[in-house]
């Protein structure tokens, strides 16, 4: 399997990073950034360890960095990828359809 990151999921990695440089600095935003990144990074492996969306069905969603965020992504089995779609701050309202094309 490979990870691959869809641009919806790009752009929340770059607002998480802007608002921990806001709330603490770089260091603080670059070490939340590895944290997610690090825990995405074991779906290489286990690409099923989460369980699928209740609201999307064909996605998946993975708790990381403590229960801070929620990463959703699907499954690729044709091509071997796993498709990080979309990642949010796990108190935010559910993710919709909508939000993971």
């Amino acid at each position: 399997m490979r990870i691959r990151y869809q641009p919806l999921s790009i752009d929340n990695i770059n607002d998480i990073k802007q608002h921990y440089i806001k709330q603490g600095g770089n260091a603080l935003a670059l070490r939340m950034i590895r944290t997610i990144r690090s825990e995405i990074s074991t779906l290489l492996n286990n690409p099923y360890k989460a369980p699928p969306y209740e609201l999307v069905p064909e996605v998946r969603r993975l708790v990381v960095a403590k229960g801070a965020f929620l990463v959703f992504h699907r499954i690729n089995e044709a091509d071997s990828i796993v498709e990080i779609l979309h990642m949010r701050r796990s108190e935010r309202e559910p993710a919709t359809q909508k939000d993971l094309k």
